[in-house]
């Protein structure tokens, strides 16, 4: 028998045994309901708890600041005199840098620590924030932007890896839950906040509001965070990053993005500042790929992740999650912005039925799936929810009323939170032993990736749809270039304004291209997670970092 074939049957017996280990696991839980004394669940102590809580505060800042200028970003060109066109790069940059640098840093942090690596993401993102609030160039914001997303990504993958290394895996996803619930909450009320600074204040304070979290967050993870790698000298950690595959590898992510980005917008698909760094992009990836499996000594995007068809299943949920969400938070609003021509503050408090939705949900999945030992329920009916909910607001138009909107916002809402915890708990559950850590930094990774990808490609698919509209109206095609600055020109139009009309007409009929995208996007990942099998629960916590014993950390589990 060849080796292919053999690691073929190999990976099927591996994903067999995990549920016939299921199986007996859930035997097991019969025979203590049937009068077996059953172990006492794991509870975090207060040492514990406090790391739990300090992750959830930074995850909040960072999915906060990524949400934020959705609303103030007209304002913000305005102000610096840019373009529409540098008013994308404003949220699009953060995205880019955030996903490409994300697998990297969590990589440096398994050789020289969760701790440091987390301060110096913290500090970076600090740095971002100051250069942003300070700006008075869209060169020096957008530099800003960068720098904060840098330090966004490792804060994003690090807090979910940390889990990892101290909360076992069966009651791993009700922890999670306030992590991810944290993160979801920031993201959804990034947009009302955003929208209250630009109308009460100035757009700057969307930058100044970070500055206590990053000091909260620089001094509780200073102090709170003392997990210890394995001991080694630093000519050996040294020797175990693979710094040419990290390079390689950001370099190549970034330039496919940001071709991804500008195509079929800035830039003609099929012009050759779109295709050549497209095509530089997706080779340098695939060559990432060749030397992390063939060439790498460490490889810091290990392949073994991948092992069976439930893996597959679970990442492409996750990157589809990210797209969806993420592309739903910049065109909702804009739906609001232009079609509505609500103002900031209300195009952002119409998102709030999804977060009051998402966030309970997403806490709730979590405490459901370590007291039954099944995840399987929430991906599907997550996944069903959130389909049905972008295949309706394909329906909405100049007329759709309140009542119709909100009711959608809320099955969006409710079909996220699900999928949520529960996708993020699925990778870990299928990952191998040891492996655990990794499959969150993957996930988180996946999950970037699919954020920058729903925002570059749902601008392409919303200006060029549009643009038939216009072209049937005989109206300027440039509106589509122009959409969210084109609002305030619509709003000084008379009411009973044929052009106007028109104009409401070819925004409701870009949006529709776009939550048309978005309905079939979320219908692949349905059936894909028809394919995520059930695995065993009950792993042991295999972690080289653990937490050691500091000031603080004594003096808060002697209080317990």
């Amino acid at each position: 028998m060849s080796s292919a074939s053999s690691g073929v049957l190999k990976d099927i017996a591996i994903e067999r045994g995990s549920y016939i280990a299921s199986s007996n696991s859930s035997t097991t839980e019969k025979r203590r309901s049937n009068g077996t004394k059953e172990a006492p669940p794991w509870k975090p102590n207060p040492h514990e708890l406090a790391i739990m809580l300090s992750l959830a505060l930074i995850s909040l800042m960072v999915s906060l600041d990524a949400t934020i200028v959705i609303t103030s970003l007209s304002t913000i060109v305005r102000d610096l005199g840019a373009s529409s066109t540098g008013g994308f790069w404003i949220g699009t940059s953060y995205l880019l840098t955030c996903a490409a640098t994300m697998p990297f840093t969590t990589s440096l942090s398994s050789v020289f620590g969760r701790p440091p690596l987390l301060l110096f993401s913290l500090a970076l993102f600090t740095t971002g924030t100051l250069l942003c609030a300070v700006s008075h160039s869209l060169a020096l914001l957008l530099a800003g932007r960068c720098v904060q997303g840098i330090g966004g990504g490792g804060i994003i993958s690090l807090s979910l890896v940390i889990f990892t290394d101290i909360v076992p895996l069966r009651f791993r996803s009700k922890y999670y839950g306030i992590i991810q619930g944290a993160w979801a909450f920031g993201t959804c009320i990034g947009p009302v906040i955003g929208g209250v600074f630009v109308e009460k204040a100035s757009w700057r304070w969307v930058f100044y509001v970070m500055f206590p979290f990053c000091g909260i967050g620089l001094a509780a993870v200073g102090g709170l965070l003392t997990l210890k790698p394995k001991t080694e000298s630093l000519g050996e950690k040294m020797a175990k990053v693979d710094w040419a595959g990290g390079v390689v590898f950001i370099a190549s992510c970034t330039s496919f993005l940001v071709a991804v980005s500008w195509g079929g917008t800035q830039e003609p698909w099929e012009s050759w500042r779109t295709i050549v760094p497209l095509v530089l992009g997706a080779l340098g990836m695939l060559a990432t790929g060749l030397w992390e499996r063939y060439g790498a000594k460490q490889p810091f995007l290990p392949g073994s992740l991948f092992y069976c068809p439930s893996a597959f299943s679970a990442y492409f949920g996750a990157t589809v999650q990210g797209f969806l969400l993420y592309g739903v938070l910049y065109y909702g609003p804009l739906y609001f912005l232009a079609v509505h021509l609500l103002s900031p503050i209300s195009a952002g408090v119409s998102i709030l039925p999804t977060t009051l939705a998402l966030v309970p949900a997403s806490v709730a999945v979590g405490a459901i799936v370590s007291r039954v030992g099944n995840f399987r329920w929430a991906v599907w009916s997550g996944w069903v929810f959130t389909t049905l909910a972008h295949g309706l607001m394909i329906l909405w138009d100049v007329h759709t009323s309140t009542a119709v909107w909100v009711v959608i916002m809320i099955i969006l809402g409710l079909g996220h939170g699900l999928v949520l915890n529960a996708q993020n708990f699925a990778t870990q559950a299928i990952a191998k032993p040891k492996q655990e850590g990794e499959a969150a930094s993957m996930y988180a990774f996946l999950r970037s990736l699919g954020m920058a990808l729903g925002v570059g490609v749902g601008g392409s698919v919303f200006q060029n749809v549009m643009k038939v509209k216009l072209g049937h109206f005989h109206l300027p095609l440039e509106i589509a270039s122009n959409a969210e600055a084109y609002i305030e020109t619509v709003k000084r139009m008379p009411v009973d304004s044929v052009m106007r009309v028109q104009v409401l007409e070819s925004y409701v009929y870009g949006l529709r291209g776009v939550f048309g995208l978005f309905c079939g996007m979320a219908g692949l990942a349905m059936v894909a997670s028809a394919f995520v099998g059930r695995f065993k629960l009950d792993k042991e916590l295999e972690s080289e970092h653990k937490l050691a014993e500091n000031r603080w950390s004594r003096g808060l589990n002697n209080m317990a």
